[in-house]
């Protein structure tokens, strides 16, 4: 998935306010859709699914494993749903 521009600009602002402000930290790590929305006033859509977790300090590297792909060459139920199309109308302040 490409991030829009504004996406990009609202990542940093979390990431940089989640190096500085450890409450806000914990926020994101308990409930990241709420603690976005109350700290930077950007929502987040209900069927965006995010998740932040905390780097053990004994971790040199995080990585995310790429998305397991079907060998028979068969879309999942989450690819066909993201190319069915159509998005809610609230274009507010989003995610």
């Amino acid at each position: 998935m490409t991030m829009s521009d504004a996406q990009q600009e609202a990542l940093e602002k979390i990431l940089a306010r989640a190096s500085v402000d450890r409450e806000f930290r914990k926020g994101l790590l308990v409930d990241p859709r709420k603690t976005i929305l109350e700290g930077l006033g950007v929502r987040i859509p209900p069927d965006f699914r995010v998740k932040f977790i905390d780097r053990d300090q004994d971790v040199d590297a995080l990585i995310v494993l790429p998305d397991f792909e079907q060998p028979d060459g068969e879309l999942s139920d989450r690819d066909l749903d993201s190319v069915a199309g159509g998005v809610g109308g609230d274009h507010t302040n989003r995610w």
